[in-house]
């Protein structure tokens, strides 16, 4: 396959491997209603999805690095394929457990790999590295829709979105047809290792504490958007559930693109900023019962934590020594995969326990605390930093 086809077939792979990640966010009031799930499980049967992020980057982030690109992003759409596969088969409470970590591995091997291959083909290094950033959102976001769209106007609404999911895996695989830029080294797989050298902590701090809060928005509305809809706002239509998890993670993937005209610790003010904005509209849209006004919450939120995410990850980076960007980037997606999960497992105790403006004013509150913590946290060590008045 011809050299100038690489980057788009790397960039669809990446695009449609994450899109399987929300695929069953709009599915997932069917579950609930089938096998008579509370929020809770509900909710664990999503974090399992960040589990098997966080399994497969600490076991094998580095595996592309010793087998090569292509030998990873192969397996990777496997296990893709074989998620799909067992939603389809086992609609059962085990095999939700069992898709969503399958999903998670393949996404998580799938992130690193592609993410370097880009590194490699694309001739601007930092563009290839906003072309995986946004296409990360954008399919986080599309798969959702698609599913919507799928859920609310065709029959087998737990089939057929795997279905056609499977269908876009399968031409991912001409992806054995691009060059390998990475001989195979062999050698064991080593866990990646997480530390953060001291005089990276304040920044890795603030940054870790935004890209935490930010992801426990994302997770609110990929995992539990269904639930608030109904109780809310007393709108049963799984499009909008797609539609409310697509604005978020669409708008999280444009405001990339305009972060990266900010710096680092500007962008993280800014992001930390907007993230609370986000969910004052989302508490109103809830309380007025609006779904335009959550939908205008969900877009807000939404470019706030694509603007932390991508301006914390390259404050990280930028402080990191050479010999140390993997770990301090790999802590940093813990700490974003952390967020995504226990919060959201958190509102869903409190919304089998309590109402559901509890739940979300609960939440919101813990959120907003943490993002005036980063910033906060982020002004002390830029103040820290400038130079004292008079300085040549």
């Amino acid at each position: 396959m011809a050299s100038r086809a690489a980057v788009p077939v790397v960039t669809y792979v990446l695009f449609v491997v994450m899109a399987g990640g929300t695929v069953p966010t709009p599915v997932y009031a069917v579950y609930a209603q089938r096998l008579a799930l509370s929020p809770p499980v509900v909710a664990l049967v999503f974090a399992a999805y960040a589990v098997g992020i966080l399994v497969s980057l600490l076991l094998f982030g580095g595996l592309s690095d010793q087998i090569g690109r292509r030998a990873t992003l192969v397996p990777a759409l496997g296990v893709a394929v074989v998620s799909s596969v067992v939603f389809l088969a086992f609609p059962t409470l085990p095999g939700l457990f069992t898709a969503r970590v399958l999903s998670g591995v393949s996404v998580g091997l799938t992130t690193g790999a592609a993410t370097a291959y880009l590194g490699e083909l694309h001739p601007d290094r930092p563009r290839a590295a906003l072309i995986a950033s946004v296409t990360n959102m954008a399919g986080l976001g599309c798969g959702s829709l698609l599913s919507g769209l799928l859920v609310e106007y065709v029959p087998s609404p737990t089939v057929v979105p795997y279905a056609v999911l499977i269908a876009l895996l399968l031409p991912g695989l001409a992806v054995v047809a691009l060059p390998e830029p990475v001989p195979p080294r062999g050698g064991r797989v080593r866990p990646q290792r997480l530390s953060v050298p001291t005089t990276a902590r304040p920044v890795f701090a603030a940054a870790a504490v935004a890209v935490f809060a930010s992801f426990a928005l994302l997770g609110l509305l990929a995992s539990l958007a269904g639930n608030f809809l109904v109780q809310g706002l007393h709108d049963h239509s799984r499009l909008a559930v797609g539609l409310v998890a697509f604005s978020a993670f669409a708008s999280a993937g444009a405001a990339q693109l305009l972060a990266v005209r900010l710096g680092p610790r500007t962008g993280l003010a800014v992001g930390m900023a907007a993230v609370p904005l986000g969910l004052a509209l989302l508490l109103a849209g809830l309380s007025a019962a609006s779904l335009p006004l959550f939908l205008c919450g969900s877009v807000l939120g939404g470019a706030g934590a694509g603007t932390s995410f991508r301006s914390g990850l390259a404050s990280v980076a930028a402080l990191a020594p050479p010999d140390r960007v993997s770990e301090l980037v790999s802590g940093y997606f813990v700490a974003a995969y952390l967020g995504l999960t226990l919060p959201v497992v958190g509102v869903a105790v409190l919304l089998a326990h309590g109402t559901l403006m509890t739940a979300a004013g609960v939440f919101a509150g813990v959120v907003t605390a943490l993002c005036v913590a980063s910033v906060t946290v982020t002004a002390t060590v830029g103040a820290r930093s400038r130079p004292p008045v008079g300085t040549p």
